[in-house]
């Protein structure tokens, strides 16, 4: 049997240099104006593709002013209001968060469970 997987290997790695091969000649023969004469191009690996370069717009003066008119306008609307019209002091702890209690051992156990299951059940998916 390990006969076999030898004769296997080995023939794979012929394959693969005779697949080099026929793409560097045909490689060669495209650059010397002869094209390529087959399918033989489907073995090859996909190439990238090549990113477009589009022409970058240059602003004119006005246009510039317009934009710069519409940003103060939207930043104008999204101001935050002053202090003086913040929560009255008759609410000062309306902004503050509620401290959330701690956790039972009994929570802690059934979370560790629960994620240990995961785990297993990713590690079995895994395999």
């Amino acid at each position: 049997m390990s006969e076999i997987t030898t004769a296997i290997t080995a023939r794979q790695a012929q394959i693969k240099q005779l697949q080099s091969d026929i793409e560097t000649l045909q490689r060669a023969a495209s650059v010397l104006g002869g094209g390529t004469t087959g399918p033989a191009k489907a073995v090859s690996q996909p190439k990238p593709k090549a990113k477009s370069k589009r022409k970058q717009h240059v602003w004119t003066a006005a246009e510039k002013a317009a934009i710069g008119k519409r940003m103060k306008a939207y930043w104008a609307k999204r101001k935050k209001p002053s202090a003086t019209t913040a929560a009255s002091p008759a609410e000062p702890n309306a902004a503050r968060k509620r401290k959330r209690k701690p956790w039972s051992a009994a929570a802690k156990r059934a979370m560790s469970k629960r994620i240990r299951a995961s785990w297993a059940k990713r590690r079995k998916a895994k395999d």
